[in-house]
């Protein structure tokens, strides 16, 4: 009786566990999808494209180059936004006034709704795993378009996604990643008892149920490692000396993997550095792109 009874308990308990691990993995998978307001570009179009994995459809407005313009033709330059964001919302705060001046510029541009965001096809978030595809999809997009010179601009999720892209992609000539993780396993363990409230011994159950719900094994999404390979490859980290979510720290690491320019801004919050100080954000950036893409 003692026995069936303890089993019992145990059970219960068992089950307990899971649920709340499976509520766990659920939310930390999942995007709060954010609908882009219509662009406030003149001449953006509509377009959308196969991700390279072939798994999602990705929704993008484009920019082409501007024939003409003072600048000759530089290439393109692709915009990747960050969890439960959409294009449009890189930045935290509006990317339209950059987006302008990087057109005028001479480059064409292509802002993206990564794969659960936007309007492009519903998927479960993987933090970079998945989402190198979109990425690289836009790649394949604009080379089709005729652009050789590539360029992307990721901030958050969309800066780690944006490494493991160019990692696996030598037409990513260059790279502005803003406030990207160096890795998802150091990340989850800093914030999970913040974000979710309870203990740490349920987050390894919400990680092998992540694991199912996804077929990632989101420990394994290491950024650093694929900075490691970018070395000779123009980069500019930056990232906000107050972020409280991800230290700067992270940008540190990785600017140091991959030999890259590094800018700490002195502002507060997560992607908190083109808020701080839009315009000398714009002019760095600009900069190095025109530097890079020439």
């Amino acid at each position: 009786m003692i026995l069936a009874s303890t089993a019992v308990a145990a059970a219960v308990l068992l089950a307990g566990y899971a649920a709340v691990a499976g509520v766990v993995a659920g939310r930390f998978t999942t995007a709060q999808r954010k609908r882009p307001a219509p662009p406030a570009l003149a001449g953006a179009r509509s377009v959308s494209f196969a991700a390279r994995d072939g798994m999602a459809r990705i929704a993008a407005w484009y920019l082409p180059e501007r024939f003409g313009a003072a600048q000759p033709a530089r290439g393109a330059v692709v915009f990747v936004h960050g969890k439960d964001a959409c294009r449009g919302d890189e930045l935290k705060g509006g990317s339209a006034d950059l987006v302008r001046r990087i057109h005028r510029a001479g480059f064409a541009v292509l802002m993206i709704d990564l794969r659960g965001h936007g309007h492009s096809s519903a998927a479960r978030l993987t933090y970079g795993e998945r989402e190198r595809f979109d990425v690289l999809g836009a790649v394949d997009w604009l080379r089709a378009q005729g652009h050789g010179r590539i360029g992307v601009l990721g901030a958050s999720m969309g800066a780690a996604s944006t490494l493991l892209a160019a990692a696996d992609e030598p037409a990513i000539a260059a790279v502005v990643a803003d406030s990207a993780f160096a890795d998802f396993g150091q990340m989850i363990e800093r914030q999970y008892r913040k974000l979710s409230g309870l203990p740490g011994f349920v987050l390894p159950g919400a990680l092998a149920i992540g694991r199912a719900l996804t077929g990632v094994k989101l420990q394994r999404v290491r950024p650093l490692e694929a900075a490691s390979r970018l070395a000779g490859r123009p980069c500019l980290l930056i990232h906000s000396a107050g972020d409280r979510f991800i230290p700067a720290l992270d940008a540190q690491r990785l600017a140091a993997a991959a030999r890259a320019e590094l800018w700490i801004t002195q502002s507060e919050g997560h992607i908190g550095s083109y808020r701080a100080e839009p315009a000398a954000y714009t002019e760095r950036v600009l900069a190095f792109f025109a530097r890079a893409l020439a």
